[in-house]
């Protein structure tokens, strides 16, 4: 099946039987049998085989509380402020372990004796996705309970996800922490699990640190947001698999000789994603691939090949993230320059992430007239 039938068949599916519940029934966790109650896009979204201005034009219609807009705007939000805050990425990706962590084998594992937080880590390893409610109480658990570094919580998340997403998985593991907001970290509680997940588990006993430590991140100033290009100067064009939306986009694909879809399955310094997510990443860009006439899927660790060619490259711009620090690297190293070629629409919204999500709401609807 067409790749993007079956993810826009994923989600009508949810807007026209289930979307009219969603603000009541969201923050529950029924189990990997039920998730009725939840959308199941977000493996399509975090790759933007659905766009997410494209999901909220579909939702003008029959959003009417709006809570599953601003989930959406969430998303948009976090790829903004990520770019606006773009030395939150690099004190993540450059973060050292400089302590033992005894404890930290068993979290992984799964031996903690907290039983819903071994479950979801069952689950994580067996299905690639977490609930977004219980995503929140997992990482509390991780940072005020087991005391372990929220970086390498942040990127346990990114190996085993299928919906693995840079500016998503880092600023919720730090708006957990307390980083995002005024020092006001998220606590998960027995009282909030017990009722959210209908009671499921039988040792939902913890403690939360009571000498919680919280390091503020004040940026100084934003980043300048880029201003797009609209000329091309390469006869490649490269894309990556957190961006491969190629709805109307044949005619910039007709202007290159050649298309490569980078296939990056060593995300930072060695440190590469699961089988399983590497696996379902390449089955999405063989399906891509199969749609641009003029297309070759290229490993991440053949990428240097192109360089010994070619003094310009255009590239998709993949943002802030793994896959930008891949192409970056590699063009410093062999001296290339390269284009990014951006989505208007990014540009245009970006600008307006740079401090509160709620400030950032405001300007979206008003924008939008919502």
């Amino acid at each position: 099946m067409n790749i993007f039938k079956e993810a826009n068949d994923v989600l009508d599916d949810f807007i026209i039987n289930r979307l009219v519940s969603y603000h009541e029934l969201r923050n529950y966790d029924y189990g990997i049998e039920n998730r009725t109650n939840v959308s199941n896009i977000s493996k399509y979204t975090s790759h933007r085989i659905l766009y997410e201005y494209d999901i909220l034009e579909k939702l003008k219609k029959f959003d009417k509380t709006k809570k599953y807009t601003d989930e959406i705007l969430w998303r948009i939000y976090w790829k903004g402020y990520l770019e606006n805050h773009k030395s939150i990425w690099f004190e993540y990706i450059n973060f050292k372990e400089n302590s033992n962590f005894s404890n930290l084998n068993n979290a992984m594992d799964g031996n903690t004796g907290i039983d819903c937080f071994d479950t979801w880590i069952d689950e994580l390893r067996d299905n690639n996705y977490l609930h977004n409610h219980s995503r929140m109480w997992f990482a509390s658990i991780w940072i005020f309970t087991l005391g372990l570094p929220w970086q390498l919580g942040a990127r346990f998340f990114m190996k085993h996800l299928f919906d693995g997403d840079a500016s998503s998985n880092t600023l919720s593991w730090r708006w957990v922490a307390g980083m995002h907001t005024n020092k006001r970290p998220y606590l998960a509680s027995k009282k909030n699990i017990d009722k959210y997940t209908i009671n499921r588990f039988r040792k939902t006993h913890f403690s939360v640190s009571k000498n919680i430590n919280i390091i503020k991140y004040n940026p100084l100033q934003s980043n300048k947001i880029p201003v797009q290009r609209n000329f091309t100067i390469s006869k490649i064009l490269l894309m990556f698999d957190n961006d491969m939306n190629i709805l109307n986009r044949s005619k910039l694909f007709n202007l290159y000789s050649k298309v490569y879809i980078i296939s990056n399955g060593i995300i930072n310094d060695g440190f590469e994603l699961s089988e399983k997510v590497s696996k379902f990443k390449l089955g999405l860009i063989d399906n891509i691939n199969k749609l641009i006439p003029n297309s070759e899927v290229l490993k991440s660790t053949d990428i240097e090949i192109l360089f010994c060619d070619h003094n310009f490259i255009d590239v998709i711009y993949p943002g802030v993230g793994h896959n930008l620090d891949l192409i970056n690297k590699f063009a410093s190293q062999n001296q290339i320059i390269i284009n990014y070629i951006y989505r208007e629409e990014d540009l245009r919204y970006w600008n307006y992430a740079n401090s509160g999500f709620y400030k950032f709401r405001t300007s979206f609807y008003r924008l939008n007239m919502i």
